[in-house]
């Protein structure tokens, strides 16, 4: 059974390989083909992991009836192309492999996306199907069966429509890169130069994970694809140090899931941003870098407080490989990873560059017995990127029935009145609902799913009261991609409270808890959007630095610890002086104030000091 799953998740590898060569196939039947497959790869995946021989049987069903709509969709090639949606008419055929194709892709999302992302669509399906009898605004004509197979299957406006394009063209040629990529030792060569960096130091495996993971973020733009990677590594280590089983998870499920923004590798979200605002992802990527940086320094910042407060061990020097014996065995790799971030910058299509740097990867690390692998394991690892690309293409499928539920019954629009008519005007409030809305709308959902649905039911909201469409939609991202790290479905800590044998739930909460600075980062692009690399050198300096100092008051504020350990009262005014920084400039420089007060706290604490170096953890363990 595993041979099985292997073999169809490399079919579908092959089948991308394909469609990359041959830019002439019908854009319907690719899109179709590549949920097809992913779902057949997911079903055989689930099989293989299946004791139970009936769950097998039913499991394999579901992988062939996964690839009727796409077979159906190349048959009829010739009336794809000619047919006119909403003029044409919908054939007792279509509603059969409609309904086929929405009962396998629920139920494999059921199992490995999550039933609340499968509730919440089936929610928004019924609206489509029988919301023109509700009373008021929130009714609509858009209630006819055929009308829904027409727009949501048999278009490229529904189902098949921009998020599903963005899996299609982007991300699994993202993810088939990493998968190699970590195969030739890419991954540990990233995580060996982090504890390098870090490790001797206080704290030094949970700062590891944090340079590890931002420097994975490069290539990897998938939370849980990032824990599985470093987070075997880092999280053993971090307990070895001395941090709970629950912090250590939690530590790296946050800063894995900054990979997703993360340039120049960014999650299948990123591409979705660029193509609402119709700009250049290039132009996402110089937008998104300051920020990312900054989550990673808010991460580091709290790791470190916790680390001194707690006073944990220092890691021994036979725990760590030296930097230069890292470069020297696995530093070749940097080369395939410089190509494919360069071609990226450069505007290169993006599949294009993925498949060089595959190419690259096998041919550099080929080069050295080091990194040499044989035939079969490089074989493995397109199959195995492939299985990671399911938990893309799902998701990005469920996403577009809701964009185009969203796009053809206006309901959109609607939420555009309550935030308006909420908020009276006030730009802080609208703020403050904003961020509440796309937390709940995170809720148990993958980043793809929850930006989509942030964006077309909040964004227009926001920019009509007065904000920069990038930075609304930058900070939707933002908290799509925090949903990885926030309960009660949080995937990301889940995956590494496995990984860190911890308490699923216990970890969760613990990982939104530190991911809680972070929140500050994208309020503070909203107000200043220099922090997007928006206005002069000089405006974007004071605008960093102001954000590194509420960054400072948050983390201490949160950890308790600032030069020593602080009091609730002491606590409560650090968070303050944070919000203070936070607040709008136009009408007064609250964020002088909110710095005045960290000072008088930090100088304060920094008199009384433990004077001891080693008491401070600035000392080399021997």
């Amino acid at each position: 059974m595993k041979l099985f799953a292997t073999a169809t998740a490399l079919v579908w590898a092959l089948f991308q390989v394909w469609i990359w060569w041959d830019r002439e196939l019908d854009l319907l039947f690719v899109r179709s083909a590549h949920l097809g497959l992913a779902m057949a790869t997911g079903a055989t995946l689930m099989a293989a992991r299946s004791a139970r021989r009936a769950e097998q049987v039913i499991l394999l069903l579901v992988a062939a009836l996964s690839l009727i709509a796409p077979l159906y969709h190349y048959l009829g090639h010739d009336r794809w192309l000619s047919r006119i949606s909403g003029l044409d008419p919908v054939y007792a055929m279509d509603f059969a492999v409609a309904a086929v194709l929405l009962l396998t892709l629920g139920a494999v999302a059921w199992r490995l996306v999550g039933k609340g992302m499968v509730f919440v669509v089936a929610a928004f399906i019924l609206y489509q199907l029988f919301g023109g009898a509700l009373p008021g605004d929130f009714g609509h004509r858009q209630d006819s069966v055929a009308l829904f197979v027409d727009q949501q299957i048999m278009t490229m406006e529904g189902l098949y429509g921009i998020p599903l394009g963005i899996s299609v063209s982007v991300v699994f040629y993202f993810i088939l890169f990493a998968a190699v990529f970590e195969l030739f030792g890419g991954g540990k060569m990233i995580v060996d130069l982090a504890l390098a960096m870090t490790g001797r130091y206080r704290g030094g495996p949970a700062k590891a994970a944090v340079v590890g993971s931002a420097l994975t973020g490069l290539v990897s733009g998938s939370a849980v694809a990032n824990v599985m990677s470093s987070g075997i590594f880092s999280i053993p280590l971090m307990k070895r140090a001395g941090y709970k089983p629950t912090f250590a998870g939690a530590v790296e499920a946050v800063v894995s899931t900054a990979g997703q923004i993360m340039p120049p590798v960014m999650g299948a979200a990123a591409f979705i941003v660029a193509d609402m605002l119709r700009i250049p992802y290039t132009q996402i990527i110089t937008a998104a870098a300051l920020p990312a940086l900054l989550y990673f320094a808010s991460v580091f910042i709290t790791v470190d407080f916790t680390a001194r407060r707690d006073r944990l061990p220092l890691l021994s020097l036979n725990e760590m490989t030296p930097a230069m014996q890292v470069l020297r065995t696995y530093g070749h790799m940097l080369l395939p990873l410089g190509w494919l971030a360069w071609r990226i910058v450069s505007g290169y299509s993006v599949s294009s560059a993925c498949i060089e740097g595959i190419i690259g990867t096998v041919a550099i690390g080929s080069l050295r017995r080091t990194t040499r692998q044989n035939v079969k394991d490089i074989v493995l690892s397109l199959a195995t990127g492939a299985q990671r690309a399911v938990t893309v293409a799902i998701p990005c499928a469920l996403a577009g029935v809701i964009v185009g539920v969203v796009a053809f019954t206006g309901i959109g629009t609607k939420f555009t009145g309550i935030i308006v008519d909420l908020s009276e005007g006030s730009m802080v409030f609208a703020v403050l609902l904003t961020i509440a809305a796309a937390i709940v709308l995170g809720f148990g959902m993958p980043t793809t799913s929850a930006y989509v649905m942030s964006a077309i039911l909040l964004a227009p909201a926001m920019v009509s009261i007065g904000f920069d469409p990038l930075a609304t939609h930058m900070l939707l991202l933002y908290f799509a991609v925090l949903a990885m790290v926030t309960p009660p479905i949080a995937l990301a800590a889940y995956a590494a409270a496995g990984i860190a044998d911890a308490p699923a739930n216990k970890t969760g909460w613990v990982a939104f808890g530190l991911s809680v600075p972070v929140m500050l980062i994208p309020v503070m692009f909203l107000y200043r959007t220099e922090l997007l690399m928006i206005g002069s050198a000089p405006q974007i300096i004071g605008a960093t630095l102001i954000t590194i100092v509420a960054l400072v008051a948050s983390s201490a504020a949160s950890t308790g610890w600032l030069f020593a350990s602080l009091s609730l009262p002491l606590r409560a005014l650090l968070a303050v002086s944070a919000i203070l920084m936070v607040l709008p400039r136009d009408s007064f420089p609250y964020w002088t104030i909110g710095s005045a007060i960290l000072a008088a706290v930090g100088i304060f604490y920094w008199i009384r000091r433990p004077r001891d170096p080693v008491e401070m953890g600035f000392e080399v363990q021997d």
